[in-house]
C-alpha cells in the first residue's frame, strides 16, 4: 500500500469511527469493524484496549456501578476521557479477575460516538462457557422479528493484561431504539427483579430512554392489564401483539427462565407514533440450559395471553416458527463457525473464568439441546389447542400442637394462594411462635426446600403488615436484614425451611409452595 493509501484508510477510519475527542494514531493491517453492522456482524472479533489511571482503579474498586474516565483504543485510533464502570449482578468481577464493562463515549465529550455507538457493552461471558449461547439466543430473538439487540464479539485489553473474548452486546440507549423503531422519542423501561405489569409495580420500573412523564404510560398499560385485560391483544389494543407473542415463543423456546417468567431481564419499549408496546430482552446468558412446558412463566403478560384465545392461538404458531429457525440455525452451521470464530480469538489467552473441560462439556450440552428442543416445542403446541387448565394445588394436611394447616406444593402466586386457601375453610398460615415455626420449617422441608408463603404481608400499607386472617401481628421470626425491601414491591412473607423457618419479604406475584391454616 502506497503512503498516500494508506493515508486515504487512516482518514476514512477516523471520520467513521469517531467525530470529536480521540486522536489518530497508526492504524493496523488486522480486518476492523468500520461500521455498526460490521461491529455486530458475528464475523469479525475486534481487539479493544483499555487503560484505566490508579485512581480510576481505586474509585471502580469503591463503586464499581459509578463512572470513571478512561483511555479507550481501537484499530489506531485513540479515544481519551471515555466513561468507564463494571456491571454484571451473578456474573460481576473486580478488576483483578474479568469483569465486564459498561463504555460511554460521550459523557464526558458531547456528542462523540464509536462506529455510530454511544456506548459499548462487554459481557464478560462468565455464565456462558459455551461463549456463543447468549448471542444465539439473542439472534433467534431477531430472526423472529422481536426488538432485540445485536450481538458480536470482542478481545479485550486492560492495562497490558488480555482479559481473553467478551460478548460485545448493543447497548439499550437511544441509538438502539432509533434502529429498532425509526425513532427514539418512546419510552423504554427496565423493571427491577419482580416488577410486572401490576399498578403497584408500575412506578418501580427504571426509565431508560424517552421523555419523563412519571410513568403514565406505562402505569396505564398496568391498570389495563390488571382491570380490562381482554384489551390488552385486540387489534385496537396498546401491545404489538406479534412481535410480544414472539418474544414469549422465543424465550420459552431457549429456555430462558432467568428472563421474563419470574419478572427479570427483560425490557417494556412505548412506540408513541404508533401508540403500541412491545418487550425487548435482555441478560440472556442462562439459555439454553433448561426446557420450559410452552406455558411455563409467571410474567403477566404471558399468563395473560395463554388465558386469551386468539393470543394464544398466536403464540402457537410463533413457537412453530421459532422451533423452525432454531433447527435452521444449527443445520446451516451457524453454531460451529461461532464456535471456530471464537476459539481463534482467544487462542493463547492465559485468564479464563473456566478450563478448556468446562467449555468442551457446556458446547456438548448446548448442541445437544439445539437438536432435541425444536421436536419438544412441536409436541407440546398440542396443549395450546384448548384453554389451559392446570389441575389444583395438590396439598396435605399437617397437625402442630393441635392447629391444623395445610401444606400445599404447587407454586401459586401468594393472591392466588390465599385465594385458595379461603377455599379451604382458612387463610394462607398465620405464625404464632418459635416452636411453630421451626415445626412448619420441617414439615416444608419434608416436601421442598424453596421459601413458603405464609399470611403476612404489608400490601395494603407499605411498612404496615398484616396476617391474612386479620389477626394482630404480635410474633415476627425475621431472617437477618429481613425484611429489605429489595425487589420491585416485596410486599408478601415467605419462611425458609433450610433457614429453620425464618422470614423473608419477597414479590407477591413470585410462585412459590404455601401454607394455609384453618
Amino acid at each position: 500500500m502506497t503512503a498516500r493509501a494508506a493515508l486515504l484508510v487512516a482518514g476514512a477510519l477516523l471520520a467513521t469511527a469517531c467525530t470529536t475527542g480521540c486522536t489518530q494514531r497508526e492504524v493496523g493491517a488486522s480486518p476492523i469493524a468500520r461500521r455498526s453492522d460490521e461491529l455486530f456482524g458475528e464475523r469479525l472479533v475486534p481487539r479493544f484496549e483499555l487503560e484505566l489511571d490508579a485512581a480510576a482503579r481505586q474509585s471502580l474498586a469503591r463503586a464499581p456501578r459509578e463512572w470513571v474516565r478512561g483511555t479507550f483504543r481501537y484499530a489506531g485510533v485513540t479515544y481519551p476521557d471515555v466513561a468507564v464502570r463494571l456491571k454484571g449482578n451473578r456474573s460481576r468481577q473486580g478488576l483483578d479477575g474479568k469483569p465486564s464493562f459498561k463504555l460511554r463515549f460521550d459523557k464526558f465529550v458531547k456528542k462523540r460516538r464509536f462506529l455510530g455507538q454511544r456506548e459499548l457493552v462487554l459481557n464478560n461471558l462468565l455464565e456462558d462457557p459455551t461463549m456463543v449461547r447468549e448471542a444465539l439466543a439473542y439472534r433467534l430473538h431477531r430472526d423472529l422479528g422481536v426488538p432485540a439487540p445485536r450481538t458480536g464479539w470482542a478481545q479485550l485489553r486492560l492495562d497490558g493484561h488480555d482479559l481473553g473474548l467478551y460478548l460485545d452486546l448493543e447497548a439499550a440507549d437511544e441509538e438502539l431504539l432509533e434502529r429498532l423503531y425509526g425513532d427514539d422519542d418512546g419510552t423504554l423501561y427496565e423493571g427491577e427483579f419482580g416488577c410486572d405489569l401490576y399498578p403497584d409495580d408500575a412506578r418501580r420500573f427504571e426509565q431508560d430512554g424517552g421523555k419523563d412523564q412519571d410513568h403514565a404510560d406505562l402505569i396505564a398499560l398496568a391498570r389495563l392489564a390488571h382491570d380490562e385485560p381482554g384489551r390488552l391483544f385486540a387489534a385496537d389494543g396498546p401491545l404489538d401483539v406479534e412481535r410480544v407473542v414472539a418474544y414469549l415463543a422465543v424465550s420459552n423456546v431457549t429456555g430462558d427462565f432467568d428472563g421474563y417468567r419470574h419478572g427479570h431481564n427483560y425490557r417494556l419499549h412505548h412506540d408513541a407514533r404508533r401508540d403500541r408496546w412491545t418487550m425487548l430482552p435482555w441478560g440472556l446468558d442462562r439459555t439454553f440450559k433448561k426446557s420450559l412446558d410452552a406455558t411455563d412463566s409467571g410474567g403477566l403478560l404471558a399468563r395473560r395471553c395463554f388465558a386469551d384465545a386468539s393470543c394464544r392461538a398466536a403464540y402457537a404458531r410463533a413457537l412453530a416458527r421459532a422451533a423452525d429457525r432454531l433447527e435452521a440455525l444449527v443445520a446451516d452451521g451457524t453454531l460451529e463457525r461461532w464456535f471456530t470464530l471464537v476459539d481463534a480469538a482467544q487462542a493463547g489467552v492465559a485468564r479464563r473464568p473456566y478450563d478448556e473441560r468446562a467449555m468442551k462439556d457446556a458446547r456438548a450440552q448446548l448442541r445437544r439441546f439445539v437438536a432435541r428442543r425444536p421436536a419438544e416445542v412441536r409436541a407440546s403446541l398440542a396443549t395450546l389447542a384448548i384453554p389451559p387448565r392446570p389441575p389444583g394445588p395438590v396439598c396435605a394436611p399437617a397437625t402442630i400442637d393441635d392447629v391444623t394447616f395445610t401444606m400445599c406444593t404447587t407454586p401459586l402466586a401468594w393472591a392466588d394462594a390465599e385465594a385458595h386457601c379461603r377455599s379451604l375453610g382458612g387463610h394462607l398460615a398465620r405464625v404464632d411462635d418459635d416452636v411453630q415455626a421451626r415445626a412448619l420449617a420441617a414439615e416444608a422441608l419434608a416436601r421442598s426446600s424453596d421459601r413458603w408463603w405464609i399470611g403476612l404481608a404489608d400490601r395494603a400499607r407499605e411498612g404496615q403488615a398484616t396476617w391474612a386472617d386479620g389477626s394482630p401481628v404480635d410474633f415476627t421470626r425475621w431472617a437477618r436484614g429481613q425484611p429489605d425491601d429489595a425487589a420491585c414491591g416485596e410486599d408478601c412473607v415467605a419462611l425458609a425451611p433450610k433457614r429453620g423457618g425464618t422470614w423473608s419479604d419477597g414479590h407477591c406475584a413470585l410462585r412459590r409452595p404455601f401454607i394455609c391454616r384453618r
